[in-house]
C-alpha cells in the first residue's frame, strides 16, 4: 500500500480493469449466481458484516497523511450504505448474531451489519451524521486505553515514521534503531511502509512494538502529536454521545494489542479492562468484541466468552454460516478503494465485491487464526506481569 494517495498510471489501469471486469460480470448476472450459491452456503440466509475504521470528509486529503486502506469518505460511505440497502436488510450486530444462531424469519433473506474498529474521533464527527441520516444501526469498537487520551494508536505512529523514512530514502533495514530493536524492523521490512507495518504487528509483542514506535520517532524527529487530527481517538463524551444516538459501543481491548502475542493472563486483563471501562462510562457492559488486527485463537475466543461478551468478530472475509461460532464472526474490511473505479464510485465493483463474486477466488484459510498464547507456568505470575 502506498504511503500517500496519488494515482499512478499503473494504479489507474488496474482500477479501470477491475471495474471493467466487474461490469462484465454484473451484466452477465454473476452476482445473482453468487448470491444464490452463498445463500445456500450460509444455511438459508446471508449475514454480511462490514468492518470500517476511519471516516473523512475528504478522502484524498486524509489519505495523504495516513493509511488509505483505513479511510472511507462520508460521500462514499453514504453511497455504499444506500446501495446495500437496496438488496440487503441493514440490521444491528445483535440482530445479525441472532439470525446466525436462530435463522431468519423468512426464506432467502440477506442481512448486513455495519461496524467501525479502533474508536477514532471521526466515527462521531463524520460517520455518525451519515448513519443517523440513513437510520443505519452500527457498532463502534473502542480500544479504551486510548479513549480520551493524548495517545495515538501504535499503527498510526509507526506508519507515519516509516513513511518519513521512505521520504528520506532510508529503507527500514538501515533505520539504525537501538541494537535490541533494529532486528525486529529488519526482519519485517517489506515493499513499503504498509507492508512493513503489517509484518511488525503480526510478529512483534506489543511492548516491543511500542519501543519500535518510539525508536522510529526518535530517528525521524516525529512525535505522536505530529500525527494529523484525523488520528485522534474518541473521547468519552463522544463515546457517550454515540451510545445516546443508538450506536452500539463494543470492546476492542485496552491497548489495541495483538492478543495472540500476549500471555494468556494479559489477554484476560485486556478484555476485562476494556469491558469494565465501557461499563463504568456507559452504565452497562459491552455486548460485542472485535479482535485487534483480526488476530484470535481458540483460547482467546474462550476468554472473550468468559469475559461476558456475546460475540467476537474477526476480519476473516468469508461467508458467515448459520450455527457457526459466535466468537469467530467473519467481517469484510471495507474502505474507499473497495468501490472505487477509474471515474469514482463504481456500482458494478461494489456489487461484485459485496455479493462475494470476487471472493470465490480466495483461499478458505483464516489469516487471523493464530496458535494459542502460552499459559503461565506455575509460579510465573510475576514474570507474566512483566511480560504484559
Amino acid at each position: 500500500m502506498r504511503g500517500g494517495w496519488g494515482v499512478s498510471g499503473g494504479e489507474l489501469a488496474l482500477r479501470t480493469a477491475k471495474a471493467a471486469v466487474a461490469g462484465t460480470l454484473r451484466a452477465a448476472g454473476a452476482h445473482r449466481v453468487a448470491r444464490a450459491i452463498r445463500t445456500r452456503q450460509a444455511g438459508g440466509a446471508r449475514v454480511l458484516l462490514l468492518s470500517y475504521h476511519r471516516a473523512a470528509l475528504d478522502f484524498a486529503r486524509s489519505a495523504r497523511d495516513a493509511l488509505p486502506s483505513m479511510i472511507v469518505s462520508a460521500a462514499t460511505l453514504r453511497r455504499q450504505l444506500v446501495q446495500l440497502g437496496r438488496r440487503w436488510e441493514i440490521v444491528s450486530l445483535s440482530d445479525a448474531a441472532r439470525v446466525l444462531a436462530e435463522g431468519p424469519r423468512g426464506p432467502g433473506r440477506a442481512f448486513v451489519a455495519v461496524t467501525f474498529d479502533d474508536g477514532y474521533a471521526d466515527n462521531h464527527a463524520v460517520a455518525l451524521p451519515v448513519l443517523a441520516a440513513l437510520r443505519v444501526p452500527a457498532t463502534v469498537y473502542v480500544a479504551t486505553g486510548f479513549t480520551g487520551s493524548e495517545d495515538r494508536f501504535p499503527h498510526d505512529r509507526i506508519f507515519a515514521a516509516l513513511r518519513e523514512l521512505a521520504r528520506r530514502g532510508i529503507p527500514p533495514e538501515r533505520a539504525s534503531l537501538a541494537a535490541a530493536l533494529q532486528p525486529h524492523l529488519t526482519a519485517a521490512a517489506g515493499r513499503g511502509p504498509s507492508e512493513t507495518l503489517d509484518r511488525l504487528i503480526a510478529t512483534v509483542p506489543h511492548d516491543v512494538l511500542l519501543d519500535v514506535a518510539a525508536g522510529l520517532e526518535a530517528r525521524t524527529g516525529l512525535s505522536p502529536l505530529d500525527l494529523p487530527a484525523g488520528a485522534r481517538p474518541l473521547d468519552w463524551e463522544e463515546v457517550q454521545d454515540l451510545a445516546a444516538s443508538g450506536i452500539d459501543v463494543g470492546g476492542h481491548s485496552v491497548r489495541h494489542a495483538a492478543l495472540p502475542l500476549l500471555p494468556l493472563g494479559a489477554v484476560r486483563r485486556e478484555l476485562e479492562g476494556c469491558r469494565d471501562a465501557i461499563a463504568e462510562r456507559l452504565g452497562k457492559p459491552p455486548r460485542h468484541f472485535a479482535y485487534p488486527n483480526g488476530f484470535h485463537s481458540p483460547a482467546i475466543r474462550s476468554a472473550v466468552r468468559q469475559a461476558g461478551f456475546e460475540t467476537g468478530s474477526t476480519t476473516d472475509d468469508r461467508e458467515n454460516v448459520r450455527g457457526g461460532d459466535p466468537y469467530a464472526l467473519r467481517r469484510k474490511v471495507i474502505w474507499e478503494g473497495s468501490t472505487l473505479g477509474p471515474l469514482g464510485y463504481s456500482e458494478a465493483l461494489a456489487t461484485c465485491s459485496l455479493e462475494g463474486v470476487f471472493g470465490f477466488l480466495r483461499t478458505s484459510r483464516d489469516p487471523g487464526e493464530r496458535p494459542d498464547p502460552p499459559a503461565p507456568a506455575a509460579g510465573s505470575a510475576d514474570a507474566e506481569r512483566r511480560a504484559s
